[in-house]
């Protein structure tokens, strides 16, 4: 079943008084209940067109369709996690997991509940009295998917959110967003500047070109699951990531 339904979508933004086309023509499907990954080179309109999917922005051309439904028309049930945290230094941990049953105006014990629940999930259930300038770059990342995932979320966008952070932490994110992904059965679409991140969190990768940017390819990851790091030592692994790094260098975004 398709939840998210991309139909000739293009993005064209003006930048010193020039037509800059950024992105598209994008046609994809999204299959409810997977993860798809949109792997690509810097600028080619990756986080563009998953703004476009959760109604941040608006294609230049072609259409969108969530659950059926034009896209920005009814968005409820999507959480966000962006390359940075966006925690609000102001308030302690679990007041920043709360800001989206606050701003829904949902009942206060429930949210409260859920969110200690999330924040011991996710292994920081010891800090939600702490304040975010007291917690490292990864911990902030799982306090930031918590929140996210407050209100129950059927769609999780993710836009590079663990590119900030060192390799062995970047590792261990990874393993804990397909623990949590795959215990709720969220449709999640993932950006990524990573092949093997890309492979490893996905049921599905799409490759895309330099800007513009268009599907290049589309792979069906057939890899078990639950993975483990172990998994990017396999022979079936290394095939994967093999595929799309040659998808770039027929592009010219890598040289051999």
């Amino acid at each position: 079943m398709s939840e998210i339904l991309v139909d000739g979508v293009e993005r064209t933004y003006r930048s010193g008084g020039k037509a800059v086309h950024a992105l598209g023509p994008v046609s994809i499907a999204i299959e409810a209940g997977r993860t798809t990954t949109i792997v690509g080179p810097s600028g080619c309109g990756k986080s563009t067109l998953l703004r476009i999917l959760g109604g941040l922005d608006r294609p230049s051309e072609g259409r969108v369709l969530v659950r059926g439904q034009p896209v920005g028309e009814r968005m409820d049930g999507i959480g966000v996690v962006f390359q940075r945290d966006l925690l609000l230094d102001w308030r302690n941990i679990l007041d920043n997991v709360l800001l989206p049953a606050e701003m829904k105006g949902l009942p206060k014990a429930a949210a409260v509940a859920r969110a200690r629940a999330l924040l011991d999930e996710l292994g920081v259930g010891d800090f939600a009295d702490r304040q975010p300038w007291e917690l490292s770059g990864g911990m902030r990342q799982r306090v930031a998917i918590a929140r996210a995932l407050l209100c129950e979320p059927w769609l999780l966008l993710l836009d590079e959110p663990f590119s900030a952070l060192d390799a062995l932490t970047r590792d261990q994110m990874g393993v804990l967003l397909q623990k949590v992904q795959q215990a709720k059965n969220t449709t999640a679409v993932l950006i990524t500047h990573s092949i093997p991140e890309a492979v490893f969190l996905s049921d599905r990768v799409l490759v895309m070109s330099g800007r513009p940017g268009i599907i290049l390819d589309d792979i069906q990851v057939d890899l078990p699951r639950p993975r483990t790091l172990a998994l990017r030592e396999e022979p079936e692994f290394a095939a994967y990531t093999r595929r799309i790094r040659v998808q770039f260098e027929r592009s010219g975004v890598l040289t051999a």
